[in-house]
């Protein structure tokens, strides 16, 4: 059989920040914070120049996944990814806010053209000046992982405090470690560029089905970072609910074994290691409330000289002024009792009610396709259709184009749905109704919104991978 293709730039492998969120998470107490200490490797966090007025107060670590195929990360990729540098392919803002109740994670997509400031390499001395409108994964080649933490520290306007840098192997040993991570998709997955196979519906994923899970760009939604990203923040999601509801934080021989996994994998910057500054770490994610820690990705549209590629939208504002407010990106919604907003009469003009939109069954009970869709035909939209497919998905969900996020997040409001996802292959609004929708019109739920309409999930909140054929 022919070798299976590998995209060597375009389909970098991800999964890598996985790997530092999870360490966090379980690995730093008792045994396993001894390990780290022995076995890490650090660098320097400040070489780039910095913004004079950066906002500063909560625990804010940033996550870079390096797509080096140095040492025993050869086995993935091409000759060519072997000579080429490391670049940050992912990038994570954990931020803990300062009262410990309420966990940021923020996604910065490596397509993402943005300003990176002058950097200095620590060791070598070399000199990188600063460049405008340039791919944010560019940042780490530029004297290492503070190049990077200066180009999102000045981004975001968030003084990062510390950051950890991970590679591929990591996330093989730790999945197995706790057993596997539940992961869901719409339809059966053979990715051969990640090696990603599943079955349509659950499965628990560890070892390389993990690894493909996490780095597969062919798999999902519409083959973009972002539906990568979206697999990626469901995954963790769901690694955060089996960690706390397993008590792995309490287990020391389990600590143990995730630190042999991760300590080989992970550099960190010298500040890090001390003990005073990991003690409590593991504590907080042991008891935080899921509902709390929001996974989201950062506001963006295509970029306006190349729609292959992202720039910061207008609501990006917004949402780092959350951040630098310490303030959590989960917004509350109105309770169930409460009535509709109805849109005002100039927004009401400027939707197109003529878009079209899908209603996917995906809820296991027969006909719910068509009653639901019947509440967006009454609510104005005029080209409504519907279709139904066999597998179930767990969680209810709206894809739409970009430009058309006020008409998806209308409809989404009318069965308060909260996944509510842009796409580029779709030319319309798709509803997925899933089993959450099976019996009930409109969601009775608490479930937050995330500031700025950006796309993500709570912790607590289980979703479905759409699948993506190619």
């Amino acid at each position: 059989m022919a070798n299976q293709p590998i995209k060597s730039r375009q389909l970098q492998w991800i999964a890598l920040s996985c790997v530092a969120l999870l360490t966090m998470v379980v690995a730093f107490s008792g045994f396993a914070l001894l390990r780290l200490r022995s076995n890490v490797h650090t660098a320097e966090i400040n070489i780039g120049e910095l913004s004079s007025n950066l906002a500063s107060g909560p625990l804010d670590i940033l996550i870079i996944g390096s797509d080096t195929r140095s040492g025993a990360n050869g086995a993935y990729g091409s000759a060519e990814d072997l000579e080429a540098g490391a670049r940050s392919d992912v990038m994570m803002l954990v931020q803990v806010s300062e009262d410990r109740s309420a966990v940021n994670v923020i996604s910065l997509p490596r397509d993402l053209m943005v300003d990176i400031p002058k950097c200095t390499d620590a060791t070598t001395g070399e000199v990188y000046p600063a460049t405008s409108d340039t791919q944010i994964n560019e940042s780490l080649e530029r004297g290492g992982p503070g190049c990077t933490v200066a180009t999102i520290s000045n981004l975001t306007g968030v003084a990062i405090d510390h950051f950890m840098l991970v590679d591929f192997n990591a996330v093989k040993a730790l999945s197995s470690v706790v057993g596997g991570v539940e992961v869901c998709v719409s339809e059966p997955i053979d990715d051969t560029y990640s090696g990603l196979k599943l079955p349509a519906g659950t499965s628990s994923v560890e070892g390389e089905q993990a690894l493909a899970f996490l780095r597969s760009r062919h798999g999902f939604g519409d083959g973009s970072d972002t539906a990568r990203i979206k697999a990626q923040q469901s995954f963790l999601a769901s690694l955060l609910r089996k960690v706390q509801s397993e008590g792995t934080l309490s287990n020391p021989a389990m600590l143990l074994r995730i630190a042999e996994a991760i300590t080989q994998n992970v550099t960190v910057d010298t500040e890090l290691t001390k003990l005073g500054n990991l003690v409590g770490i593991g504590s907080i994610f042991s008891s935080v409330d899921l509902s709390k820690v929001v996974f989201a990705t950062v506001p963006h549209e295509p970029y306006i000289y190349d729609e292959n590629k992202l720039q910061l939208s207008s609501e990006a504002e917004a949402f780092f002024t959350k951040l630098q407010k310490d303030q959590s990106l989960v917004e509350p919604s109105a309770s169930p009792s409460a009535p509709a907003e109805e849109p005002s009469t100039s927004t009401a003009q400027e939707l197109n009610y003529a878009l079209d939109v899908t209603f996917t069954n995906a809820s296991g009970v027969t006909g719910r396709a068509n009653k639901l869709a019947s509440i967006t035909k009454d609510a104005g939209f005029s080209a409504v259709t519907t279709q139904d497919q066999a597998t179930i998905y767990p969680a209810s969900t709206v894809y739409y184009p970009y430009g058309y996020e006020a008409e998806a997040q209308l409809i989404a409001d009318l069965y308060g749905i909260t996944a509510v996802t842009p796409s580029s292959l779709h030319t319309g609004i798709e509803v997925v109704l899933g089993s959450d929708l099976a019996s009930e019109d409109k969601l009775q739920t608490t479930q937050a919104k995330i500031a700025g309409g950006a796309s993500g999930q709570t912790a607590d909140q289980v979703t479905c991978q759409q699948a993506f054929s190619y």
